[in-house]
């Protein structure tokens, strides 16, 4: 059922109901974050204030508007909430809907759905705690897993088809490349973080992280895996470069930004060339291309050196951005 084929009321009413729906989920959802952490289960105790333990009542936990009500604060001992219960919430909301809209009312959106709530989960207990839990991780490979085992999205790749022993059977590729996936993931992230250790003396990245991009790949399939670490790489610079340039002054680390300014300039002056068609003169080329390398180098060799002393080191969760890639992916 497409919502776009109903008339505007209905609409509007199918997408408030699924957006109501997907804020209730979404406090399910912290259940399932904070509960991992204490070790209780998810079912039982009943939801309780983890500041004065007592147990809430059933106007404390409306999705967002008892945030709202109860101006962040317990019903009982008026100690502060966080913040993370209505941001969760709202952001599951959204994507319920989001999928829903985009997909349908089928049985692909509704598997999609879970793999969204399970990468919420595994980012927000990454940013939270830098934490990530490997049930969690299994948890969404295994719904990669049997969503391309049945084809549920209708990838269109088709079948292998075996013979063994005069039986016949076929096998969806999807799945082949679902299995693929899982590996290609976890063996990428786990030489890249044995690079990082091979230069600088640690991992480049946790453990926890080749579980997440596994996972993924478990969904999204392995032609996937490699576009999901690029588009991560990528909102992790966009995050993380404001705290980096920050740390570096703080460190008084004038060479290495000098280093880093120099390289940008001289790829701005590469562009610049380009884009003035000057770049066809081959003793231009030559020069822009030679500065650029030696900018890069020097840049490199001092960031190195810096990580070695663990300076401008700054450590920031790369689950989350693998996890929004994936998401931005998902809708592309």
């Amino acid at each position: 059922m497409n919502l776009f084929e109903l008339d505007a009321l209905e609409f509007y009413y199918c997408a408030f109901v699924i957006f109501v729906i997907g804020a209730c989920l979404g406090s399910f959802l912290n259940v399932v974050i904070l509960r991992a952490f204490s070790g209780e289960s998810i079912v039982l105790p009943p939801s309780k204030c983890p500041k004065c333990h007592n147990k809430l009542k059933w106007y404390h936990n409306i999705p967002i508007l008892s945030y709202i009500f109860l101006q962040g604060k317990c019903g009982f001992c008026k100690a502060k909430i966080s913040i993370q219960y209505p941001l969760v919430e709202i952001v599951f909301a959204l994507l319920f809907l989001s999928v829903f809209l985009k997909f349908g009312i089928t049985l692909n959106a509704l598997f999609l759905t879970i793999a969204a709530a399970m990468c919420l989960v595994l980012a927000v207990t990454d940013i939270r705690e830098k934490v990530i839990f490997d049930n969690h991780a299994y948890i969404l490979g295994v719904i990669g897993l049997v969503y391309n085992f049945f084809d549920i999205g209708k990838s269109g790749l088709g079948a292998f088809d075996f013979n063994i022993f005069s039986y016949q059977f076929s096998l969806n590729k999807s799945f082949m490349y679902s299995v693929l996936g899982i590996i290609a993931g976890f063996a990428l992230m786990e030489a890249l973080a044995f690079v990082g250790k091979l230069f600088v003396g640690t991992r480049a990245f946790g453990e926890g992280d080749s579980f997440i991009l596994g996972a993924l790949g478990a969904v999204f399939r392995l032609q996937s895996v490699l576009l999901i670490l690029l588009y991560g790489c990528v909102i992790q610079i966009v995050l993380i470069l404001p705290l980096f340039v920050k740390k570096l002054f703080d460190d008084k680390e004038y060479k290495l930004i000098w280093a880093l300014v120099g390289f940008v300039l001289s790829v701005g002056l590469f562009k610049f060339l380009d884009v003035w068609g000057l770049i066809d003169n081959i003793f231009v080329l030559a020069s822009a291309f030679l500065l650029m390398c030696i900018c890069a180098f020097f840049a490199c060799r001092l960031l190195v050196n810096s990580a070695k002393t663990g300076k401008s080191l700054t450590y920031v969760p790369f689950g989350p951005p693998l996890v929004l890639a994936a998401l931005l992916l998902m809708f592309i």
